[in-house]
């Protein structure tokens, strides 16, 4: 359990939350912190409501249209029978704004124990592919690119890399922009690796789709065995999932997305990883996966 005794950001996190389940009307016990990264998630026990406060992805995207897409895309989802966690209904559908902390409300689901069987999360990653080929609302398109192509000055200016990382990365940022995807694109949940997709008491389900932006399917299945390419570790996994997703995957798009993945990891990993050492563990890993491909290179 994670205490928040000593930490007034957490406590003013868990405050809005509260606060705003009792303007509505809703009842409970007491907050529990499920989770801390870059969204603060808080179980409003025992009711069945969630509350996700944008902390650390809030210091980066400003305003709340993000969040906005995100609930469009999961009511959407939800309403045509896939495989995710639903924005609660509880509350009045949007989001909610409370001294300048932004929180969206999502239903309680109980996780097992047992973990996710991969290839289960590529099939269910298909079955919303599926259903949100038909999802009429606007959203950006690659947008993780553009926001990579963006964070990447500021982070230089921080000092976040030494001189000859920041100039490879500057170099692979150019090159990831100037490819020219010839694909067919729809909306996607834009972040599908294993820490977003849950083992539940009503089944595999997929969480958290702040990232959804109009891109190739590949993109997703970047996702999922990019962590395995570049660690590798989790292949076994990485594979089965790629399996259970059961299509046929141009072998050239599907390496290039896993270099723009890690790309755009990597400089996540930076910021996360002001308040998280281990994110600055998985920063250093990324680099160096990068230094030496672009030493094969030369």
């Amino acid at each position: 359990m994670i205490d928040i005794e000593e930490n007034p950001i957490l406590q003013e996190a868990v405050g809005a939350a509260c606060e705003i389940a009792e303007n509505n009307s809703i009842t409970f016990d007491k907050p529990i912190i499920l989770s801390n990264q870059s969204n603060l998630l808080i179980h409003l026990c025992p009711s069945s409501l969630v509350a996700r406060v944008a902390m650390t992805t809030g210091t980066v995207r400003k305003g709340d249209a993000w969040l906005k897409r995100e609930l469009a895309v999961s009511t959407y989802l939800a309403e045509n029978g896939a495989p995710i966690i639903p924005p609660s209904t509880q509350l009045p559908p949007g989001t909610y704004e409370h001294n300048g902390l932004i929180l969206s409300f999502w239903e309680f689901v109980e996780v097992v124990k047992e973990p996710v069987d991969p290839f289960i999360a590529g099939r269910t990653l298909r079955h919303c592919h599926e259903v949100l080929s038909n999802f009429q609302g606007e959203l950006s398109i690659l947008d993780p690119l553009e926001e990579s192509q963006r964070i990447l000055p500021e982070l230089i200016k921080q000092g976040a890399f030494s001189n000859d990382d920041a100039s490879m990365l500057i170099s692979i940022c150019q090159k990831l922009n100037s490819k020219q995807i010839q694909a067919p694109m729809q909306p996607l949940h834009g972040d599908a690796n294993f820490s977003n997709v849950l083992n539940t008491t009503r089944g595999v389900l997929w969480a958290d789709w702040e990232d959804t932006f109009i891109g190739p399917v590949a993109w997703d299945l970047a996702c999922i065995i990019a962590r395995a390419r570049v660690f590798g570790t989790e292949i076994e996994q990485a594979d089965a999932a790629l399996q259970g997703y059961s299509t046929n995957i141009d072998k050239q798009l599907l390496d290039l997305l896993v270099e723009a993945r890690t790309f755009q990891t990597l400089l996540w990993n930076y910021i996360i990883g002001q308040h998280d050492p281990q994110s600055l563990e998985r920063l250093n890993a990324r680099l160096q996966w990068f230094r030496e491909r672009e030493s094969s290179y030369s």
